[in-house]
């Protein structure tokens, strides 16, 4: 049932790879207003990466006053606060709730292989998944994080009192409340999914106490009300409720509807992964299938990833369209992706015979391999720049149809997935996936803020809007559907095996490129 009453709306965060993206959602769910704030990540050396929680807090700040300025919203109609965000970090602070470290690593800092090894030595990788369903690279998770940061910085270690994720730290900082939820937990790969608590067993082979972990919660769980200092530096008013929320993987599975069992998605984002809804993990170790605790209460977000999508085609637009040095009158407005998609647009299926593989982060899914780069195979003097484009659009595609395949593998398949993420909102986008995979392609009405709308969703159910994730169908609008191209679809398969092939042939070159010194 819909509250009835003055608080009418949700704000949302959204903390993504590069920036902050606020929403205002009405009580109906429906999505009033978006606002988004870039901050950066930094690469100092070795595998690092890292982020400022400071730059989170200033930018949630700045972005909430100024949605609410734009929509004209008195804060005192927000009836909840909820977020969801990138993850796994490991943002530890001390008991006074002072960061430990001005910056943390997050989930694309590999650094730690050497606690890996260590950890390994304790409990086997079979063991370690078949507890944790955590399917990709090891040095991902927030546990081996936690053992780099002990090897660094033993002092800063001992002063930790606990180690919080992305969104966890905007919780505090909003309510002083220490939580996590099962979807960030999850991907600590410290929790046994199963029972759905801290696993002793790893803490203890990790050297890591058990303390240091905030207490799981279920991300429709109301945690706090934002405090007097949250309320000075945000805008939004004292008492205002906090609904936890989650990691962005599982927020985005519900805002595509992937709430019951066997509904799937695609996401292309700045990273690309597909996933269905699941009332039981899958662990299946040979597969490496990686299993989140959904946002759904008891559900599980069953989900291979492919680390190279939207970041490969910014890449391109920086590098090879460099869009920065064009002289011309554009403005801030001009959306140069769709520029670059009019000229891939202009080359055909297969791109003039153009391979292109997306790994430029590294293969995080399946047969997994960190050091697997980007490549650009089949130059020839009469390709173009659109040749270059449509390749690459083509190749993150064959990578997500290769997901679809290990998927079907498992039992499972679907006529349809829904496509959310900034990339699927290219109709080209969505033609040459429904031309390459041979499904049918929905775009919903919010595609780009679907990790925003599952965040929203699980407010409302916090705060008695909604009453359960039953009302997602209701909640989310087709506005259009992609059908296969029969004869591109057929043509395709030639160029996925070829695909297929090339990235096969070229895996353990790329850890000779790696390894050279």
């Amino acid at each position: 049932m819909i509250a009835v009453g003055k608080k009418r709306y949700l704000l949302t965060h959204d903390l993504g790879t590069t920036a902050d993206k606020a929403c205002i959602f009405d009580d109906k769910l429906n999505l009033i207003a978006s606002e988004v704030m870039d901050y950066r990540t930094y690469y100092p050396k070795n595998g690092k990466a890292v982020q400022r929680p400071e730059d989170w807090w200033s930018v949630f700040c700045t972005t909430t006053q100024s949605i609410l300025r734009k929509c004209a919203i008195d804060p005192s109609e927000i009836a909840a606060v909820s977020c969801s965000g990138h993850s796994p970090s490991m943002v530890p602070i001390s008991a006074n709730g002072e960061l430990i470290l001005e910056a943390v690593p997050i989930y694309a800092d590999l650094s730690s292989r050497e606690e890996v090894s260590k950890f390994m030595e304790s409990i086997s990788e079979e063991d370690f998944y078949s507890m944790t369903g955590a399917g990709q690279v090891p040095e991902q998770y927030s546990l081996f994080k936690m053992m780099a940061f002990r090897r660094e910085n033993q002092e800063g270690f001992n002063r930790t009192w606990k180690i919080l994720n992305t969104v966890d730290y905007l919780v505090y900082r909003l309510t002083g409340n220490v939580r996590t939820d099962f979807s960030q937990a999850c991907n600590t790969g410290a929790l046994d999914i199963i029972k759905r608590e801290w696993s002793e067993e790893i803490l203890e082979a990790a050297e890591v106490p058990s303390e240091m972990m905030p207490e799981p919660v279920d991300s429709t769980s109301v945690v706090g009300e934002v405090t007097d200092i949250a309320s000075s530096q945000s805008g939004l008013c004292k008492g205002t409720s906090v609904v936890m929320g989650g990691g962005d993987v599982a927020c985005a599975a519900a805002g595509a509807g992937a709430v019951t069992e066997g509904v799937s998605y695609v996401c292309l984002g700045s990273a690309a992964w597909m996933g269905f809804f699941s009332k039981q993990p899958v662990l299946d170790y040979e597969s490496k299938l990686v299993n989140y605790c959904h946002i759904v209460p008891g559900g599980y977000a069953l989900q291979y990833q492919m680390t190279g999508a939207g970041i490969c085609y910014q890449w391109l637009r920086d590098t090879i369209y460099r869009y920065k040095e064009l002289d011309d009158d554009s403005t801030e407005e001009t959306d140069y992706f769709e520029m670059m998609n009019a000229e891939a647009n202009k080359s055909g299926v297969g791109a003039n015979r153009l391979i292109f593989l997306p790994y430029m982060r590294g293969i995080w899914a399946g047969k997994t391999n960190p050091d697997a780069r980007g490549v650009l195979f089949g130059l020839n003097l009469g390709n173009t720049v659109g040749d270059i484009y449509r390749s690459a659009l083509e190749g993150m595609v064959f990578g997500i149809k290769e997901i679809m395949d290990s998927f079907e593998k498992l039992g499972y398949s679907s006529r349809q997935v829904t496509v959310i993420g900034g990339c699927a909102k290219s109709k080209l986008w969505r033609q040459v996936i429904a031309d390459i995979t041979g499904r049918e392609v929905l775009c919903p009405a919010v595609i780009r803020e679907a990790g925003s709308l599952g965040a929203s969703i699980a407010a409302a159910i916090g705060v008695g809007m909604i009453d359960s994730f039953d009302d997602t169908k209701k909640i989310i609008e087709i506005v259009d559907v992609s059908y296969p191209n029969e004869k591109n679809h057929t043509k395709y398969q030639k160029y996925y095996s070829v695909f297929l092939e090339t990235k096969e042939r070229l895996n353990d070159l790329f850890e000779k490129l790696a390894n050279i010194e």
